[in-house]
Order: structure tokens, then sequence, then C-alpha cells
């Protein structure tokens, strides 16, 4: 089944969306000691299109951010750190949106996502350089994933409460 060119256009808008916030965010690194850690406005987009579009659109727009991001910002490792890390938060918010007898709201979908994005990157880092090189770094990824998440969570409720594409029953 083609994709109607509605959709096709959309996910491009979506995805200009989440490049610019990658962008604005990389003019303002927060003043945290830990390399790589930040806000990921990015990725309220891509909560936001998972809820409204489905997970494999979210993540062909998650995937073409970061390989946008990689050839204009960054680096192949820089790409398989956001790869790793898209990958397996959107599988895993993914699963826990469509669990609805777990009752599980936007906001802790998004928390999780937050978390299971840096475990992503935490595992190709250890692959990279050696699990034991970046243990002690990891509670500093769980907890800004964690407040990450929190605030992106925020954002995506009060997107979907006050823009009428996002605010459907999803």
């Amino acid at each position: 089944m083609k994709p109607h060119i509605h959709t096709i256009t959309e996910l491009a808008i979506f995805t200009a969306i989440a490049f610019i916030f990658s962008y604005i965010e990389s003019l303002f690194p927060l003043p945290i000691p830990f390399p790589g850690i930040k806000l990921g406005l990015a990725n309220l987009v891509i909560v936001l299109v998972l809820y409204k579009n489905g997970f494999y659109q979210a993540l062909t727009v998650s995937i073409v951010r970061g390989l946008l991001n990689a050839f204009t910002f960054g680096s192949l490792f820089g790409f398989l750190y956001s790869l790793a890390g898209s990958i397996l938060s959107l599988i895993i918010m993914n699963l826990l949106k469509n669990k609805t007898h777990l009752h599980i709201s936007t906001f802790g979908v998004s928390v999780a996502g937050g978390i299971t994005h840096n475990i992503g990157q935490f595992a190709v880092a250890a692959w990279l350089v050696g699990p034991s090189a970046i243990l002690p770094y990891f509670p500093f990824l769980y907890f800004s994933g964690l407040i990450a998440g929190g605030l992106i969570g925020a954002f995506v409720l009060l997107c979907r409460q006050r823009i009428p594409l996002f605010n459907s029953t999803n």
C-alpha cells in the first residue's frame, strides 16, 4: 500500500521541525559536566508522531532526522548513538502505548522513552569503549533520561490538549 501524499508531506514537515529543534538545542548546551546529556527537544515531535501516526511513521521521522543531524552537524558515531537510542525508545514507547490495560499515560510513555533512549546510547558506548569504562556514567544517563522524558512528556500533553492536529483519542 502506497502512502498518501498528505502523509508524506506531513512526515516531511515533522522531520523538518524535529531537525530544527535539534539544531536549536545544539546552540544552547546544558551546563552539565557530563557529555551528551540534553533535553532532546526533537523527541517532542517523535512522541507526537507516535501517538498521531503510529510506530513506523515515528521511526521514519526519527531516522531521517538522525541522518540529517549526522550529515549536517555530527558524525557516524553520533548517528549510531542516536539510532540505537531512538529505536530502543520507540519500541518501548510503542509497546507501553499499546498496553491499554496497564493505563500508562502519555507522560509515563515519554519517561520510559527518555530512559530507554539513554540505555540504547549506553549500549553503543559500552560496545565501542567497553562497559567498565562507562559504567560510572550510567546513573547520570538514567536520571537525565528520567528528567528529560518527564519534561518532554509534559510538553506532549500540552500539545495534545491545545493543538487540534494532535488532540486525538489515541
